[in-house]
């Protein structure tokens, strides 16, 4: 007890800076926490199948809405790649539905929603449709090596555009095509440089 009197003041500042330092630790935790709440998450995934009729959807897990501007595709191919957009949905003349909202990807995705963006057949024959300015014939998918499809967004008062892709590979077997993702995740493009690259992605959308 004398040693503890003696050293009094030596312990209560010891005492204080370790209560400091819990509170720096607490502090970093809760901004860190707060700011990954604030941050865009968008999820392409492939369900419903696994060849060409595999629906691609994407799902909203951020903590609030995102307004989708554009969904993009790039295909690898075995003549080059091509990048379109595929915003708006192809219909057959005369098919197409009279409700707006059901002739375009876009719009706004509240937070746990997931959309349909359509099947990954559908996103690679507009792309190549767009193309040639023909519908793509024959054994057109064998000429199809991948698809990364992207999504470009806004949401709440950033002042540049979020987006995420995904790249999916096309493996030819037996059975006929596969579908499959290149990487495990979707890839969240949340670098302000490469945020700035976005808006020329909304350019060819516009």
């Amino acid at each position: 007890m004398q040693w503890i009197e003696d050293h009094r003041e030596l312990i209560t500042a010891l005492t204080g800076l370790g209560t400091l330092a819990v509170w720096v630790v607490y502090l970093q935790v809760f901004v860190s926490n707060y700011r990954r709440q604030l941050r865009a998450t968008l999820l392409i995934t492939r369900g419903a199948g696994a060849g060409l009729d595999a629906h691609c959807f994407l799902s909203n897990m951020s903590s609030g809405p995102v307004h989708v501007a554009s969904v993009l595709v790039k295909l690898e191919t075995t003549a080059g790649s091509l990048i379109c957009p595929v915003t708006d949905m192809l219909h057959p003349e005369g098919e197409a539905p009279a409700e707006a909202r059901q002739r375009t990807r876009q719009g706004p995705l509240g937070s746990g929603e997931i959309r349909d963006l359509g099947s990954f057949g559908t996103l690679m024959r507009h792309a190549l449709h767009a193309e040639s300015e023909s519908p793509p014939a024959g054994e057109w998918h064998s000429e199809v090596r991948s698809i990364m499809v992207e999504i470009v967004g806004h949401y709440g008062s950033e002042d540049l555009p979020i987006g995420a892709r995904r790249v999916f590979v096309v493996l030819e077997n037996a059975g006929g095509p596969v579908i499959r993702g290149r990487e495990l995740q979707t890839e969240q493009i949340r670098n302000r440089r490469d945020r700035r690259r976005l808006m020329a992605d909304l350019e060819r959308d516009r």
